[in-house]
């Protein structure tokens, strides 16, 4: 039997371009979005031609409440069966936030989560009716600290942690799973764009290995996925801590790893 469709936000780059072609190498056809729709079109084309998949594409800038909606619709347009979705699409705004943009960290709030909403709300009926799928949510290890000089970035990974097992319990004994991706730095062009430079370039992980790390976990019903053992290291120190320690201990390593400068 063919797979169901997986639909994954933040698809033109980074983890969400790596998790593209792991679930095409796992025989998934693919609904694929991002704003960068040049990028998001040579994506798809290589998942096809690698891995013989069927891909479609519909370019949104998640930011924007009607270009959400308007992917919204053209998933139920589409008609197909709906069996993985990645909440992956994101970006940082690094600053102190009685400086920085209320702007751009609105526009961070309409994509890490006014966006997962809305999708997760389209889609997870039809995986509960049919008694299968998963949905995999991007959040960070940040997740378990707040972070200082990205408040609002912080923030909003830990609502997706806190969601996401809320609603993994929600539908257990369904079918459905609901596992979050945790991952540390990872050599993306994330943190160039949110303005973030780090003394040692060469750190962290491969977003491909850390997508191939996050579509095992998510296809064996994993509520949690952390990549790699600083990390894991990272969130077991991060939840035993006093809380008022955390964001200052946050805050001296990124000190420390140039990132607030």
């Amino acid at each position: 039997m063919s797979k169901p469709w997986a639909v994954i936000t933040g698809a033109s780059s980074g983890i969400g371009k790596a998790l593209a072609f792991e679930f095409a190498a796992r025989g998934y056809p693919l609904f694929l979005t991002s704003r960068a729709e040049q990028a998001l079109q040579t994506v798809a084309a290589e998942c096809a031609r690698r891995h013989r998949c069927e891909v479609r594409t519909h370019a949104a800038d998640l930011g924007d409440a009607a270009q959400t909606d308007g992917l919204v619709l053209a998933l139920a347009a589409a008609d197909l069966e709906y069996g993985v979705l990645v909440n992956n699409a994101g970006f940082g705004v690094k600053g102190k936030f009685a400086d920085t943009d209320l702007a751009a960290e609105l526009d961070l709030t309409h994509v890490q989560l006014d966006a997962m909403l809305k999708l997760t709300k389209a889609l997870l009926p039809g995986m509960i009716h049919r008694r299968d799928g998963l949905i995999l949510n991007i959040a960070s290890v940040y997740s378990f600290a707040p972070v200082p000089q990205q408040a609002v970035y912080g923030a909003c990974k830990a609502f997706l942690l806190s969601f996401s097992a809320a609603l993994g319990e929600e539908v257990r004994g369904t079918c459905v799973t609901v596992t979050t991706l945790c991952p540390g730095v990872t050599r993306t062009e994330f943190r160039a764009r949110a303005g973030i430079v780090e003394k040692n370039t060469a750190a962290g992980s491969t977003p491909e290995a850390v997508a191939r790390m996050a579509a095992d976990q998510a296809l064996d019903g994993s509520a949690l996925a952390v990549p790699d053992l600083v990390n894991k290291i990272f969130v077991f120190v991060a939840r035993r801590l006093p809380f008022v320690l955390v964001p200052r201990i946050v805050n001296f390593i990124n000190n420390r790893r140039g990132v607030n400068y």
